[in-house]
């Protein structure tokens, strides 16, 4: 019989506890996800459950050339080639 489980990759490791802020803390095995602290002995668990789409989304970047090619024609500065915008 062997006591010990495979890692859980979804397991994150907490710095300390919440209820006492000790950092004594071992994976326990009430869940796949709780964590016991060896100070005030409690139990707790810690999930990720990712993270949400943000609200306002940002306009994907230009290329470097998109950028370069930008501001040098902002600046009246001729384009590559010898074209003028």
């Amino acid at each position: 019989m062997s006591l010990r489980r495979k890692p859980n990759p979804n397991r994150n490791h907490p710095l300390y506890c919440p209820y006492c802020a000790g950092e004594v803390l071992f994976p326990d095995e009430e869940t796949e996800f709780a964590w016991l602290c060896a100070d005030c002995t409690r139990v707790f668990e810690v999930k990720y459950h990712g993270q949400d789409d943000p609200v306002h989304r940002p306009a994907p970047s230009v290329s470097t050339s998109e950028a370069l090619q930008k501001s040098l024609a902002r600046h009246g500065h001729a384009l590559p080639g010898g074209e003028r915008q």
